[in-house]
């Protein structure tokens, strides 16, 4: 597998900690709620499309329904990473996130500015991740993340979307 496919279909996996699961459901036109700060179903849908029009013309193309489930993995780790990144005295800067993307040969992603967002993200759950070493029990064990139900749930072990959810696209109003 390719390291392009492997950051859009698994760029979490492989990751351990435990957050716990809340038995309640986020609020229609919210996607995920992260220790309580809501993720809109419109962050994922930008994710969604951006990402997807970066990668029309590559072998991983994808229409925007095809990647929200991946989407909604990035958007929740982006979220995770901002929040711990306030916490840090020396969080991981622009320039760090940017190198991190192209060094994974992935600089596509980082032309389409919606796209780029979300995997900016990933990069600094990564970057932390690394920079954490064996001791990311308190960053992946400090978060409550409760997952839309049309999304599916949030598996806490490899930090991804674990089910498709009743939904895994935009709801119809």
């Amino acid at each position: 597998m390719n390291s392009s496919k492997k950051l859009l279909v698994g760029a979490a996996l492989g990751v351990f900690g435990a957050a716990a699961l809340s038995g309640c459901s986020p609020a229609s036109g919210t996607a995920a709620l992260v220790n309580g700060v809501a993720i809109p179903d419109s962050r994922v849908t930008a994710f969604s499309e951006g990402c997807s029009a970066v990668l029309q013309d590559t072998q991983l193309a994808q229409s925007p329904n095809e990647l929200r489930s991946q989407m909604v993995t990035w958007a929740v780790l982006d979220e995770m990473s901002r929040q711990k990144a306030a916490q840090m005295d020396d969080p991981p800067t622009d320039t760090q996130l940017r190198d991190y993307v192209e060094q994974a040969g992935l600089n596509i992603l980082l032309t389409d500015d919606r796209c780029a967002e979300a995997a900016r993200g990933v990069a600094r759950h990564d970057l932390i991740a690394l920079g954490l070493g064996a001791n990311t029990e308190p960053y992946f064990g400090g978060y409550t993340v409760e997952l839309n139900p049309r999304y599916g749930s949030w598996d806490a072990t490899n930090l991804d979307v674990s089910g498709s959810g009743s939904l895994s696209e935009i709801a119809n109003s």
